[in-house]
């Protein structure tokens, strides 16, 4: 008999409750890293979020905060996906990013799916322009911790073909060119590169 092992990455949390750090990391002398899951518990993720959302980075632009809210506390209580906070020197946020179980996700019809099989979602990463250089090493980190967990063998990460900026990012972060899709519908824009991480 097969028992399947617990979902570390994606697993249900309450994140109206503080979050506990799951990943810090030195990635230069002075700048620490941090990962730790969405929290709405004082909502300072939520406000920051919000904030970065309202300065045009993502289609979800726009949304007020009692919306913004609801859909982490879902996200969070879902076994399929996870939010995470990117934080600088422990407190200061920098990013969100989202991960979800391909096979319970859109993108399962686009590629070769299979148990193991997770993508990232990048929706606001504000550091991008600012300091190019940790935002690779930040991503790195990310992708790091994410193989760290037994059940992720393959990470997939969709960006829309003409985002230059994030495809120059994918590539600089290791991830292989997969496919370009028209079957991959990201921030409504078509077709998509689909990229490639693997455990190294």
């Amino acid at each position: 008999m097969t028992t399947s092992s617990p979902n570390l990455l994606c697993q249900s949390l309450d994140v109206r409750k503080q979050q506990a750090i799951v990943l810090q990391k030195e990635l230069m002398p002075g700048y620490h890293i941090s990962l730790r899951p969405v929290s709405v518990y004082a909502d300072n993720d939520i406000y920051a979020i919000h904030e970065w959302l309202s300065s045009g980075y993502s289609h979800k632009a726009g949304l007020p905060v009692d919306q913004l809210r609801v859909f982490f506390i879902l996200l969070g209580e879902s076994t399929y996906a996870q939010a995470f906070m990117v934080l600088l020197n422990y407190d200061t946020p920098i990013g969100q990013l989202e991960v979800y179980q391909v096979l319970q996700d859109e993108l399962k019809d686009a590629v070769d799916a299979r148990e193991g099989d997770y993508r990232i979602y990048v929706p606001v990463m504000p550091v991008i322009a600012a300091l190019p250089d940790i935002t690779i090493h930040m991503l790195q980190t990310c992708l790091h911790y994410f193989f760290s967990c037994a059940e992720v063998h393959r990470v997939f990460w969709v960006i829309p073909e003409n985002d230059k900026e994030r495809n120059k990012l994918a590539a600089k972060t290791g991830g292989l060119l997969y496919k370009t899709s028209d079957q991959v519908n990201i921030d409504g824009e078509q077709p998509a590169n689909v990229y490639l991480y693997t455990r190294s």
